[in-house]
């Protein structure tokens, strides 16, 4: 009887200790999804979904009043980046378009897009300490026409 209430014991114990033992923090998220039209500049009819890892880098952080989220995929023979801003300065929830002077700078293995017409969203931006730490965003962007081959995609990033 002795040994059979030790083990009750223990078993309340071990259950106790689980529920009071903090979570672990939530892992890291850096991702990069797009899909490029044939002739959609700088990209030209690829798709991705690159996701930080070992092989892949996503990096997401702020340039003044730009957010810019950048991928490199195998080994850094494959880069995107993208710099998102708007003229009313620092980027927060909302949409923003090209009406509106929105712009993505989007650049590819040396390819690059200046003469944009942008639409995005960005459905999430947290800042800790003035430091950029959670980003969801979704993207259109076409090169010299607003009726040019469209670069579409999101990028999420927790830090």
């Amino acid at each position: 009887m002795k040994l059979r209430h030790a083990f009750t014991t223990l078993a309340i114990a071990a259950a106790l200790g689980a529920v009071v033992t903090p979570a672990a923090a939530a892992e890291p998220v850096a991702t990069i999804d797009f899909t490029a039209e044939q002739g959609a500049h700088p990209v030209d009819g690829r798709t991705g979904h690159w996701v930080g890892s070992s092989e892949n880098e996503v990096r997401a952080y702020e340039l003044g009043d730009t957010l810019r989220v950048d991928g490199e995929t195998d080994h850094g023979f494959d880069h995107l980046r993208l710099d998102f801003s708007a003229p009313s300065g620092a980027l927060q929830e909302g949409t923003y378009d090209h009406a509106g002077g929105a712009r993505i700078l989007a650049v590819s293995n040396g390819l690059g897009c200046v003469d944009d017409y942008s639409a995005f969203t960005i459905s999430r931006v947290e800042r800790d300490a003035g430091r950029l730490t959670a980003l969801d965003v979704t993207f259109e962007q076409r090169c010299g026409d607003p009726a040019a081959p469209a670069l579409r995609g999101e990028a999420h990033y927790r830090r």
